[in-house]
């Protein structure tokens, strides 16, 4: 099959109408991080705890254009901000690779990788990066080609509106510099480059003024993830890694990546290779030696895999076109899957009987419960020691008459709840709902449960979970 522009733009509007329409059907509550997102977004900021602001601010216009804060218009967003990745991505693809087929097999090839397919039915940060990575790739293969102040601007913009919605984003300086080193042809211009660092720096100016005037929680957050502790050198940790990327990319293009690597070892890829090569696999490798000293989640080397799906696409284009049709079949039919899967959430389980998306399912009615015990011992505020608890209570709970608290323990806070919803000594002694998973005493007595929140399903299912009405004093005495 000789792939046409035509057909690869159908195929990617298809994809992405058909993951809305799903959409509609979902049966999944939103996961704890997409609840704080959403929280976010209520009060615009050019920051929060533990991510920069751009999925707040996403998230906010759809709502506000669905005029609704129901989960439909809190990820509805997330196919489209893949289809703009995928369309953006064929140009850019086809100018560094200078193959167009090339770009109509990587847009395609992108939109229905694994990672994307998963991302797409939920509302991550990574979903709202990659348009701007994009967007960076696109203006940075005419600026390697001839000097532009346009260009230059375009792609500092991309870099500046990427690190507001990850960190991560600045790998991608990071590769284009190690371009620049290795290859000649890969060098910008002095003046564009300095063009670029002005747009980035005057974009990203608001969150690092946000940090400095709130402790750095972000980059706090963002540094304290890495979890160093000595050399540790986790083989199993790495090996484990590298084994999730088979899934995040596909088993095919992830193994094409691999042997470019080998190609590049034995000196036989072609410069078109050697480039991708270093636009993506620094930053796998960068999370294998994370992995090593401590650990590291799947997602976490997805910004490789805007260069990583054009570097593999290049080489089974050229080397073996019947394995590029076998990696689109594979990750076509896991794309139509993922989908289904929310649709169904509750009825497609493991052979243990539990449902494959457990983690999404069970958050908004542990919520329900709990603000109907609140209601039924006589009191509004509620209070809550676990994230996962203090973020849905918020969205499950939105039109009703309740104050959700956190409770804290002193010291920095813990999270975005103890950071903005602490309960305080200035509750006194009001009566309060307290839902946690352990023993409660108030002045030395121990006290009953008024209620047995224990999930029978869902993500927290078997986790004993309790509720105790008690005067907010007894919970304050670490806080001023």
């Amino acid at each position: 099959m000789k792939l046409s522009l035509r057909l690869s733009l159908a195929l990617i509007l298809l994809i992405t109408l058909y993951r809305i329409v799903m959409l509609h059907f979902d049966g999944t509550d939103l996961f704890v991080d997409e609840a704080q997102y959403w929280q976010w977004s209520r009060q615009l900021d050019f920051g929060y705890y533990s991510k920069p602001p751009m999925i707040a601010w996403v998230i906010h216009l759809f709502t506000v254009l669905g005029g609704s804060s129901d989960i439909f218009w809190i990820r509805v967003a997330s196919p489209l901000l893949h289809m703009a990745t995928a369309l953006i991505l064929i140009p850019a693809t086809a100018r560094l690779t200078g193959s167009k087929e090339a770009g109509y097999w990587t847009g395609l090839s992108y939109v229905t990788l694994p990672g994307v397919a998963l991302s797409s039915v939920f509302m991550s940060t990574d979903t709202v990066l990659f348009p701007f990575l994009a967007l960076a790739l696109y203006a940075y293969s005419h600026l390697i080609e001839r000097r532009s102040a346009g260009f230059a601007l375009l792609m500092g913009i991309a870099i500046g509106f990427g690190t507001l919605s990850k960190y991560a984003m600045l790998y991608f300086v990071g590769t284009a510099a190690l371009s620049a080193i290795f290859i000649p042809k890969a060098r910008l211009a002095l003046r564009d480059c300095l063009i670029a660092a002005i747009a980035t720096l005057a974009v990203i100016a608001p969150n690092i003024w946000w940090n400095a005037t709130h402790g750095g929680a972000t980059l706090k957050h963002t540094s304290e993830n890495a979890d160093w502790h000595g050399l540790n050198f986790k083989i199993g940790k790495a090996l484990e890694f590298l084994g999730s990327q088979f899934g995040v990319i596909g088993p095919v293009l992830f193994a094409a990546m691999i042997v470019v690597f080998i190609r590049l070892v034995r000196g036989r890829a072609t410069p078109s290779e050697k480039h991708l090569f270093i636009l993506s696999w620094p930053i796998v490798l960068a999370i294998v030696f994370q992995a090593l000293m401590s650990r590291a989640y799947a997602n976490w080397a997805a910004t490789a895999y805007a260069a990583g799906t054009m570097l593999a696409v290049l080489y089974l284009l050229h080397h073996s076109p019947r394995w590029l049709k076998a990696s689109l079949a594979i990750n076509g039919i896991v794309a139509l899957l993922f989908p289904l899967l929310t649709v169904y959430a509750h009825e497609v389980r493991l052979p243990n009987g539990k449902p494959v998306l457990a983690r999404y399912l069970g958050r908004a009615e542990l919520s329900r419960q709990i603000g109907e015990t609140a209601t039924k011992v006589g009191t509004a505020t509620i209070v809550a020691d676990n994230r996962d608890v203090l973020a849905d209570l918020f969205h499950t709970l939105r039109n009703e008459p309740f104050t959700v608290l956190a409770r804290t323990q002193g010291g920095f806070p813990k999270n975005y709840y103890e950071q903005e919803f602490p309960l305080t000594s200035s509750r006194g002694d009001a009566l309060v709902l307290y839902v946690t998973g352990g023993a409660v005493a108030c002045h030395g007595v121990m006290l009953d449960a008024v209620a047995d929140l224990t999930p029978h399903e869902g993500y927290l299912a078997g986790k004993r979970l309790r509720a105790y009405a008690l005067p907010a004093n007894c919970l304050t005495n670490l806080v001023g």
